[in-house]
């Protein structure tokens, strides 16, 4: 449910400017190596291309990496279709391994993420227990009625002086799930959600088609995720109903058991049917549609998710430190303990390559492996005529 970049590893390529401008990001899917090793003083201008010493070019892929898939059919085929004969001079290697293991007696276990998309998922951090952030209600018999969020008891701040804040997410986006579960969440464990305003927004990524269907990133899966979360956020507009719900959901995403997210009903003692009845009708199509123009309206457009907003500012690559700015926002008259113990020099950098994981959009991702490729080849040609006029 994801996006993945390529790693790209470059091996004694020409010092052009053009290619010490180049950043080569850490995406997991897709490992694409160019290197370029020929002598100068044997290259001439009239030799061709097939006599002249190729480009090595090696794919590191998966088969059922969607980005690798979309790397082959859209991009490496321009080698082939391009007239100018560019796989002439190109040694091209494909090696179908990826992110699989070796294990005991040389048995090869595959990325077990595949049907969430083209990234790994994050490492287990230690996310709090249910049974810790819940407030728990039982009959008399013992058994439970509902579950919710405990806030904190202390006094509430008006409204005017709450801090808004936006999270633009995914529901199989793994970094969307794991921010959810291992960061949102501490604003209810440390009673900043009471000068919070939190906004969910569940679309992500996902494009609208025509006759306004709608294409998620990581397939039909998600966008289902997608509408149920969003009729959760309708039909329980109370934030412990519907956040611990979402908490719920997004927790079995991080643990790969999605599939059985409607099992969140019953540990919630959640009515099930309000969001059978939302789905059912298209209602839920319709929150979507709306939640696609609130975040293809968002300015400046996001690159990707989790997309954070806190009072207007995207955090960009510091979303993991989304409490710091919240506590530096506040303008209110009492300022929250938790906000004591942090440091609030911190300053926002536009810069849309994250630190943290995240799930790119498309039109962020394209255009890299494009270029990369394309400056790589163009570099190594201008350095060999540089060379034949030696």
């Amino acid at each position: 449910m994801l996006t993945g970049e390529a790693v790209v590893t470059s091996e004694s390529l020409p010092s052009e400017s053009s290619m010490d401008s180049l950043s080569f990001s850490h995406l997991p899917c897709l490992l694409l190596i160019i290197s370029s090793l020929f002598s100068a003083a044997t290259a001439r201008a009239s030799i061709s291309a097939s006599e002249a010493e190729k480009v090595p070019l090696a794919l590191y892929y998966e088969t059922l990496c969607p980005y690798c898939s979309n790397f082959i059919v859209n991009h490496l085929i321009k080698l082939f279709n391009n007239g100018d004969g560019l796989v002439s001079i190109v040694d091209l290697k494909l090696l179908p391994y990826g992110n699989a293991k070796i294990g005991p007696n040389g048995t090869i276990t595959c990325q077990d993420c595949a049907g969430l998309g083209p990234v790994l998922l994050p490492s287990r951090r230690k996310k709090p227990a249910i049974s810790r952030i819940f407030k728990t209600q039982y009959t008399a018999g013992g058994a439970v009625t509902s579950q919710s969020f405990v806030f904190s008891s202390g006094a509430l701040p008006s409204d005017s002086d709450k801090v808004s804040l936006g999270l633009y997410y995914e529901s199989l986006c793994p970094y969307s799930a794991n921010f959810i579960i291992n960061y949102l969440v501490k604003i209810f464990e440390n009673g900043l959600i009471s000068i919070v305003e939190l906004n969910l927004v569940p679309f992500g990524n996902a494009k609208i088609r025509g006759n306004n269907t709608i294409d998620c990133q990581h397939g039909p899966a998600e966008c289902l995720l997608n509408t149920v979360e969003a009729c959760a956020i309708d039909v329980w507009p109370d934030l412990s109903q519907h956040f611990s719900f979402i908490y719920c959901i997004e927790t079995l995403v991080y643990e790969h058991k999605y599939p059985q997210w409607e099992t969140c009903f019953e540990k919630l003692g959640l009515d099930p049917k309000p969001i059978s009845d939302c789905y059912n009708s298209g209602y839920g199509k319709e929150l979507e549609l709306k939640y696609a123009a609130e975040t293809n309206g968002l300015q400046p457009p996001h690159k990707y998710v989790p997309w954070v907003v806190v009072d207007g500012q995207p955090l960009y690559e510091e979303y993991e430190n989304f409490i710091s700015y919240i506590c530096k926002a506040y303008k209110g008259p009492s300022i929250p303990s938790a906000c004591n113990e942090l440091s609030l020099n911190t300053i926002v950098k536009e810069n849309v390559n994250p630190a943290g994981p995240v799930c790119y959009t498309e039109e962020t991702i394209k255009p890299t492996l494009s270029s990369i490729i394309g400056s790589t080849i163009k570099a190594w040609m201008q350095r060999m005529n540089r060379a034949a006029l030696i």
